[in-house]
């Protein structure tokens, strides 16, 4: 997941495709996030969604002339309006071999967000981890309106071990008491928390979950790393007795790294705050929501809500059924909604902390 997209990439792009053929007078586009990568069991079903931003001058209508479709690119991200001869077994209701999907709003107008989302569905024999590159075309021409180098990975999940036999238990005598055994007294029910909070780590393709959580970007392609990552680190820690949700990206904001946690325990939302002190970007450290089904499922959609757009003096609110705070264009999240997964991202360069955290008012 990525906020700001790989300057480099984008330099390679350009550098190896000639210049006429990806000016398309009137369109332009800007990478703005993605729903997280997923993992995924071998014949399941998951969904991606990636948001761009509108900033041609040219309104993207579905349907006409100036529909605006998402392409597959090969491993090269040059190569667009091409299927990777691995890509054909994962295809799950998209446009066509080559087009992933058009926006799913009816127009897109300059200055708003188009949202694109489509199915895979991991080959019965899938296993490691599989890329789907992309970029926008103009549909009608198949041109590149603007390459960004767009991916989103699927793990497939290793199939778990076998649970060995319990031993049978050897029979014998078993000798009376000499005295009935006091019995201990009763242990108290905790009162569980009103939502929990589980840190993550995620470096190319693989996440990590503990507390705290670190993984490492190698910056190395044979680890699935794309080839202009940089080395380095994400971590993730939670106190449960501060109530502090430490987040660290010490990778380039263009690295496929990032940090978070995962909130369970909620089903529905109206309100969030917590106070940040450190990093507080337009897309980081920010919370996803994910509603509609569960991530990677038909039907599920993404929303996003970013530090600094909710900041004020280092105290970040948000009301979810504010359809403005919504940064993925969705519409905000109503609170008769129900709430399949909610979950703070840092993936952009900077280390945060956040205390105080709460939902729906209520502290942990």
């Amino acid at each position: 997941m990525r906020l700001v997209r790989i300057l480099a990439l984008i330099a390679l792009c350009l550098a190896f495709t000639p210049t006429s053929a990806l000016a398309v007078t009137g369109y332009d586009s800007a990478y703005s996030g993605e729903s997280a990568f997923v993992m995924i069991d071998a014949g399941q079903t998951q969904s991606f969604q990636v948001f761009f931003s509108n900033t041609g001058t040219t309104t993207w209508a579905k349907g006409t002339a100036t529909e605006v479709d998402l392409a597959a690119c090969l491993a090269d991200k040059v190569t667009c309006n091409a299927q990777d001869s691995t890509d054909s077994t994962w295809n799950s209701g998209w446009l066509s071999a080559t087009r992933y999907a058009t926006a799913t709003q009816a127009s897109v107008a300059p200055g708003s967000l188009a949202t694109f989302a489509y199915n895979i569905k991991a080959p019965a024999d899938a296993t490691g981890t599989h890329r789907f590159n992309g970029d926008l075309v103009v549909a009608s021409s198949g041109a590149r309106i603007h390459p960004e180098g767009y991916y989103q990975d699927a793990t497939v999940n290793a199939v778990g071990s076998v649970t060995g036999p319990t031993p049978t238990p050897t029979p014998g005598s078993t000798p009376f008491p000499s005295a009935r055994p006091t019995a201990p007294p009763a242990t108290p029910t905790p009162t569980p928390p009103n939502f929990t909070i589980s840190p993550w780590a995620y470096a190319c393709g693989h996440t990590t979950f503990a507390n705290p959580a670190t993984a490492q970007d190698t910056g190395m392609a044979t680890d699935g790393c794309p080839a202009g990552d940089i080395p380095g680190t994400a971590t993730a820690a939670y106190n449960s007795t501060t109530g502090a949700l430490a987040l660290s990206k010490g990778g380039a904001t263009s690295d496929d790294l990032a940090a978070g946690a995962l909130v369970g325990g909620l089903t529905h939302v109206t309100t969030a705050s917590f106070d940040v002190a450190g990093y507080c970007g337009a897309g980081a450290p920010r919370i996803n929501v994910t509603t509609g089904a569960a991530p990677g499922q038909a039907g599920s959609v993404t929303h996003f809500y970013g530090c600094s757009a909710n900041n004020t003096a280092g105290h970040v609110s948000i009301t979810f059924a504010n359809a403005a705070s919504d940064g993925s264009g969705n519409g905000g999240v109503a609170p008769t909604e129900t709430v399949y997964q909610i979950s703070f991202v840092q993936d952009e360069l900077g280390d945060t902390t956040l205390t105080s955290i709460k939902f729906n008012g209520m502290s942990q």
